[in-house]
């Protein structure tokens, strides 16, 4: 089955990337025929009376650029077949460094003769919106809608086969902010919104180690061998919570995150080599001693057996343990999941009181809500490894608390690991292999 039989008609869509470009001259080859035929559309129908200017020639080509590239990576995407995006005046003109140039106040033109029946790169489907009236004075709010939806169409679908368009061909723009500030949550189930902020010499140094780190995992040599994995997408963020960026902080993105830690260790090669998975063990934990300025006993931080609960219900006693942290106040029952892993026997009261009889020095810090304090920490000291590895030629890939690295990096990379916890918190870390 070629890609000109299957039925494209848009069954799910995913949002628009605005920051895809060409990474090679074939797929640079296959964006100047659309784009002749764009710019012969436009003079066929004399839409425009001159030339554009430098600028807005470059703003028109960026625009065509993202939507041709995301296409052709919604068509090689099995588990979508088109991306949504907004076109109302609102969104495209409002000034936002999280928007990028393809988001501007001309792409509904551009969208416009790619849709064209002359031209049909591109299907689309016109977005909606629902308003409600929002008081007694008859005055109406918006309350919700569906944006519009674009897929591939033949003409487009019929280059992709001839080109043979494939994820390799398409990168990441870098000049997408990779420092993203968030807002409060308004409910626990909705995702922040993304909040403005001012440039300082912090951000622009977070925004510095990050321009380093991902043009470093860019250039690298990564490859996957389940067919569905794009590996071209290795773009890492850092997300900050609360409105504060001493929240939060940890890296996303990468299409290794997405992915199980089987799967990364079974399907992922860097260099050619087989990766191994090295990972902080008992971080918050660890962290939290070192701000209290004190070491850790010695063991496993998660064994409460000297209280007789028994070191089969580890997995359990380390959930209500993070969930301590990251709530704003003491819980009163147990976490969503953790029976499964804690007899009912023991109650929401039994656990803690067994973690603070082990954990006196750092219980109060425990239950005071540093939960995104610490992530910021644990965010920094990832981000310091990446750099150090980097530094030394070590590709590596970040989850979270761990690094993926090549199979025969992993004792330089432990090494690295350990040293940079010390210097963040003068506690030596378990760094134990996945």
């Amino acid at each position: 089955m070629t890609l000109l039989t299957i039925d494209r008609q848009p069954n799910k869509a995913r949002a628009f990337n605005p920051f895809l470009r060409a990474g090679t001259d074939r797929m640079k080859e296959l964006i100047v025929e659309v784009q002749k035929q764009v710019e012969g559309y436009e003079h066929y129908y004399k839409l425009r009376t001159r030339a554009r200017r430098a600028v807005d020639q470059a703003t028109f080509e960026r625009i065509l650029e993202a939507i041709i590239c995301d296409l052709c990576v919604c068509v090689l995407q099995p588990e979508f077949d088109a991306i949504h995006l907004p076109l109302s005046n609102k969104v495209l003109r409002k000034q936002s460094r999280y928007k990028g140039v393809a988001l501007g106040k001309t792409l509904p033109d551009t969208l416009h003769i790619l849709t064209a029946e002359e031209t049909l790169f591109v299907g689309l489907k016109t977005g909606t919106s629902k308003f409600k009236i929002s008081d007694e004075m008859m005055n109406v709010a918006f309350a919700g809608g569906v944006q519009t939806t674009v897929w591939a169409e033949h003409k487009l679908l019929s280059r992709i086969e001839r080109f043979g368009i494939s994820y390799e061909d398409i990168k990441q723009d870098l000049g997408e902010e990779a420092i993203i500030l968030r807002e409060p949550k308004e409910r626990p189930d909705q995702r922040a919104k993304a909040q403005e902020y001012k440039d300082t010499p912090d951000t622009l140094a977070l925004r510095g180690q990050l321009t380093d780190i991902n043009t470093w995992l860019g250039e690298a040599d990564l490859h996957c061998d389940l067919p569905e994995v794009n590996t071209q997408d290795r773009y890492l963020r850092r997300i900050f919570n609360n409105s504060d960026f001493a929240q939060g902080g940890r890296l996303y993105g990468g299409f290794w995150q997405r992915m199980s830690t089987q799967d990364r260790q079974e399907h992922i090669m860097i260099d050619g080599e087989c990766v191994v998975e090295l990972d902080y063990g008992q971080m918050s934990l660890s962290i939290l001693y070192g701000l209290a300025g004190t070491k850790p006993p010695e063991g496993d931080l998660y064994d409460l057996s000297a209280d007789g609960i028994s070191t089969d219900y580890r997995k359990g006693i380390k959930i209500v343990a993070q969930a301590v942290i990251n709530s704003s106040k003491v819980p009163t029952r147990m976490p969503k999941g953790v029976r499964k892993h804690l007899p009912a026997r023991y109650s929401i009261r039994d656990i803690l009181a067994a973690i603070k009889r082990k954990h006196p020095t750092i219980y109060p810090q425990m239950t005071s809500g540093i939960g995104m304090q610490l992530f910021r920490k644990e965010s920094d000291i990832l981000v310091d490894v990446l750099e150090t590895l980097r530094s030394e030629g070590i590709v590596a890939l970040p989850v979270h608390d761990a690094v993926f690295v090549r199979d025969n990096n992993s004792d330089k990379a432990k090494a690295v690991m350990k040293k940079v916890f010390e210097d963040h918190t003068s506690i030596t870390p378990d760094v134990t292999l996945g």
